[in-house]
């Protein structure tokens, strides 16, 4: 893979568009980027990575809006594009964050989305292959066939992270190098393995249960005890016994169900002699009662014929009925007419005691009254009305009035606000001027409050990166006493080995360094020996201040990062400066900001004054007429009055009023009404009267009663009617009925004597009884065998399941174990640790090759598979062999510049293995961000002659670095640049 060009628009301290185009370098084959801290070095590659994973390593892989440069606005662009280039083709992949901006219409923000791009170039030009954000890292991964964390580790060595992996622990080493080398599947084989094996294990168990289970509730349930040939671990002569049990179970149900048909014969006979003398015994008594009640129903038929005799009387009476109670009513209506007639007469004598009262009279005086109620009402509610016109003439008359004055106040006040309105529109053009400048005022308050910040943040970090590199420094003594103390036990054990040796020897037992059998003069142990706890505490010892030596170094690189961040994020000026130019930057903000108050107050009074003096115009305009409208009304209402008063003095005549007029009308009509409603409704009931008499001595003649009061006496309830047909009936059936069962053949040959039932009775309750001691005795035996039969088939099946799960279990149980590094394995070591364990031997062996050569010699990788102490990782221990003292050292005892070259050669055979692996990937861009500055002279020139024979086979090399002698022996350089608005450019050499 090769860069061939960034350019980045709106990314990070980049404002305007600035393009890196790499293969200017590639004649010189490496380049250095330069420029002050914090100006933008490490953004350019920042920009590389955004670019294809849409990450940032030093944003903790996230990047969204912070990736926008502070120094464009909302709407201004963030793009960054790519161009490379693998061994199939020439790519461009272009990207940039979602941010807020403000809406194209209305107030308030709207969230912009992402955008990403993809395009392979063919001889016709670019084509977009993708460009689906969903889709983006897939076809990145791809096409680069890196991940985001591998191209960190073989083309972009980050500042301070190409070290992580020289000094991690083997915990850590292994998570970097199982995401690197993706052997997860190792481990997850291994999972599925021990997974599969507690299955069957859980299964051998539950069956081994089952087992030992079911054949003790067989032991119980027959009373037999397990016998001694029976194995319930192997599960030997198990099927065997319980085959025998429910065997013999089988026969005992056999013989009990003989013994319940033997009983159930006997019983049957029984029960044939004892249904012959029941039933005789039965119908005996039934023909005693049926006598018996004969004789009582021939005492009750005089009364019963007493009751049919009232029975048909009642019946009559209801037939007339009818006739009485309509006579009655017509009487009682025609007595209510005539007092109502009286009544009414009386009424209407009082009213008008001359008036006649024959019908003919009456209707017509009713029809001339409601006529003249009609008239007068029409009257009456003019009367009503006579108020509200003086009312509204008195309105006409007042209206006129305010609106003539109402008119001469309007133009008084139009003239007064002219002049205002004069006045204030010469005032808003200072006013505009002044509030023009509130946008950039405010972005320019954002920007130095935002640097102010980072300027505090870059004072406390630098208090504590003091604090810390002492701390750095106190460790690193630490661990070079341990070290030295470590080195000291173990030159004491060797030095008295000799001693230590001769304490095991035994006479006539071969020495286990000569192998002689004879100790002719064995050495003497020294009195200051050193035993192996002693080397283990100074090993301990030396492993604590390693790790913490490993934290300092850890806490420092942090907060160097962090310094670097809020330096440059500050702009390289101090805390005091920016305070004050952010004050003075508040200050101008807010006089921009009360001018825009103001203007924006004047405006709106000037909107008001002008539609208040178009109002005013308008209503001046609409005067004449409604003048002209409110005199017709006035005119009009007047005339209505005079016109209502005229008609009312006629219509009153004698009375005070209309109203009275009409009441006294309304009065003579409502009895005159009366009058004539009560002798129509008289003349009708009578007539209904005459009639109703002559139905009822109709009817009392047809039904045989001398009067009304006679059928009122003969009449009986309809439930006491209902009850004496009932009973008449009960009787008739019920003697039909005895006659009728004693005349039948079932009691007709009965003997006289009564028949005993007692002996039967008893002889049948014994044989019963026998048969349900019989029929209880096989249920028994049978659910006995049931039971049996079913714990023998529960104890088959687990034997069966048993021998097809213990075999593969073993295999299983055993494989997965060694899978996960327990025993059998010796190694301690799990599958996954074992393939990671190889590709760090392959990456040792590259390492060494650079190593070597960057040291002189000197330091060289040694990889350990030996069993760790204390439930460590084992397999990916890492060592360093100083040449120098022919001692092992932990690769944190090196010094800084040390520490860089065994880094950077670590980091190289890392690039290197994983080319490998990813099918002979071609890395023709290399990048390495810092760390320099810690190499001396000579070691530096080493180190960058191991780097220029990376650039054999045409590849380009970028380094950064603040290194002056860097800068003198790498002519093409890349140089980044603040201008004086805190943004950067970039310019080439």
């Amino acid at each position: 893979m090769r860069i061939h060009a960034v350019t980045m628009t709106g990314f990070g301290p980049y404002r305007d568009t600035e393009t890196v185009d790499f293969d200017a370098f590639d004649d010189d084959g490496i380049f250095l980027i330069t420029g002050r801290t914090g100006a933008g070095k490490t953004s350019i590659l920042d920009a590389i990575t955004y670019a294809l994973f849409g990450s940032i390593p030093r944003y903790d892989g996230t990047a969204g809006e912070k990736v926008r440069s502070d120094y464009i606005g909302p709407t201004d662009p963030c793009v960054v594009t790519l161009e490379f280039s693998t061994s199939e083709a020439r790519y461009l992949v272009s990207r940039s964050p979602a941010h807020e901006r403000p809406k194209l219409r209305g107030g308030g923000t709207t969230t912009a989305a992402a955008t990403f791009e993809l395009a392979v170039r063919h001889d016709t030009g670019w084509e977009v292959i993708e460009s689906r954000l969903g889709n983006a890292e897939t076809r990145v991964e791809e096409i680069v066939r890196l991940n985001a964390k591998q191209f960190l580790q073989v083309i972009l060595l980050a500042q301070g992270q190409f070290q992580e992996f020289l000094v991690a622990t083997s915990e850590r080493r292994r998570d970097l190098l199982r995401m690197l080398f993706d052997t997860r599947r190792f481990s997850d084989y291994g999972d599925t393995l021990y997974s599969r094996a507690r299955s069957l294990g859980a299964q051998l168990a539950a069956s081994s249960t089952a087992i030992s289970t079911n054949v003790e509730s067989l032991s119980r349930e027959t009373g037999q005890p397990v016998p001694g040939t029976v194995d319930l671990e192997s599960g030997a002569g198990v099927a065997e016994w319980v085959t025998e049990l429910a065997a013999a179970q089988q026969q005992t149900v056999t013989a009990a169900t003989a013994a319940r048909t033997v009983t159930q014969t006997d019983r049957d006979a029984a029960r044939q002699l004892l249904d012959v003398a029941t039933s005789t015994a039965e119908r005996q008594a039934r023909r005693t009662r049926s006598l018996a009640r004969q004789a009582e129903l021939e005492q009750q038929r005089a009364a019963i014929g007493r009751s049919r005799e009232r029975l048909a009387e009642a019946r009559r009476a209801s037939l007339a009925w009818h006739a009485v109670e309509a006579s009655r009513a017509a009487r009682r209506a025609f007595d209510s007419a005539s007092d109502a007639r009286a009544a009414a007469e009386h009424t209407f004598r009082r009213l008008l005691p001359e008036a006649p009262i024959d019908p003919d009279s009456l209707a017509g005086s009713a029809q001339q009254l409601t006529e003249q109620q009609g008239s007068l009402r029409g009257h009456a509610e003019r009367e009503q009305s006579l108020g509200g016109l003086e009312a509204a003439a008195h309105r006409s008359t007042t209206e006129l009035e305010a609106f003539d004055q109402q008119v001469r106040a309007d133009a008084g006040s139009r003239a007064a606000l002219s002049t205002q309105l004069t006045t204030l529109k010469a005032s808003l053009d200072d006013l505009e001027k002044a509030a023009g400048g509130v946008t950039d005022a405010d972005h320019a308050v954002a920007v130095l409050a935002a640097r102010h910040l980072a300027a505090l943040a870059a004072q406390a970090t630098t208090i504590e990166l003091q604090l810390a590199l002492e701390a750095q420094l106190a460790a690193g003594r630490d661990v070079t006493a341990a070290s030295a103390a470590r080195d000291a036990v173990r030159a004491r054990q060797r030095a008295g080995l000799a001693g230590t040796l001769a304490q095991s020897l035994r006479p006539d037992e071969p020495c286990l360094v000569c192998g002689s059998s004879t100790h002719p003069s064995p050495a003497a142990l020294a009195d200051d020996h050193v035993d192996d706890d002693a080397v283990e505490r100074a090993e301990a010892a030396y492993e604590q201040a390693d790790v913490c030596s490993r934290e300092a170094d850890r806490v420092v690189d942090l907060l160097r990062v962090r310094l670097g961040h809020e330096t440059s994020a500050a702009g390289d000026e101090t805390r005091e400066a920016l305070a004050l130019q952010l004050e003075a930057a508040e200050l101008k903000a807010a006089q921009a900001r009360d001018a825009a108050v103001a203007l924006a107050a004047a405006k709106a009074t000037r909107d008001d004054l002008t539609a208040e003096v178009e109002r005013l115009d308008e209503a001046a305009r609409l005067a004449s007429d409604r003048h002209t409208a409110l005199v017709a009304a006035q005119s009009a209402s007047g005339a209505r009055l005079k016109a209502a008063a005229d008609s009312l003095t006629e219509a009153r005549g004698t009375h005070a009023s209309v109203a009275d007029r009409l009441a006294e009308v309304q009065s003579f009509a409502r009895a005159t009404h009366a009058l004539l409603a009560a002798t129509t409704r008289l003349d009708e009931v009578a007539e209904r009267d005459e009639v109703a008499a002559q139905a009822l001595a109709e009817a009392l003649a047809d039904h045989q009663f001398d009067d009304a009061d006679g059928v009122s006496s003969a009449r009986l309830a309809a439930p006491e009617q209902a009850a004496l047909e009932s009973t008449i009936a009960a009787h008739d059936a019920e003697t039909q009925a005895v006659a009728t069962a004693l005349a039948s053949d079932d009691l007709s040959d009965l003997p006289d004597t009564p028949v005993d039932v007692g002996a039967p009775q008893g002889s049948f309750d014994a044989a019963d009884a026998a048969h349900q001691a019989a029929i209880g005795a096989e249920s028994s035996a049978r659910r006995q065998l049931a039971t049996i039969q079913g714990l023998a088939d529960q104890v088959l099946q687990a034997l069966n399941a048993a021998h097809d799960v213990r075999e593969h279990y073993a295999v299983l149980n055993r494989l997965a174990s060694t899978v996960r590094g327990q025993t059998p394995n010796t190694m301690k070591m799990m599958l996954e640790t074992f393939a990671l364990a190889a590709e760090l031997e392959e990456i040792v062996t590259a390492a060494n090759t650079r190593l070597r050569t960057m040291t002189g010699g000197r330091y060289e990788f040694l990889h350990s598979d030996a069993v760790a102490r204390g439930g460590a990782q084992s397999g990916l221990a890492l060592d360093v062999l100083d040449a120098y003292t022919g001692e092992t050292r932990s690769p944190q005892s090196l010094s800084g510049g040390e520490k860089f070259q065994a880094s950077l050669a670590l980091a190289l055979g890392l690039a290197e293995v994983l080319t490998n692996r990813a099918g002979g990937l071609r890395l023709d861009t290399l990048f390495i961000d810092e760390g320099f500055g810690s190499l001396d002279s000579d070691t530096l020139e080493t180190t960058m002659a191991t780097l220029d024979n990376l650039r054999a086979g045409g590849r380009t090399i970028g380094l950064i670095s603040h290194v002056e002698a860097m800068k003198e022996s790498i002519p093409a350089q890349l140089r980044v640049d603040q201008t004086e608005g805190g943004w950067s450019t970039i310019h080439t050499s």
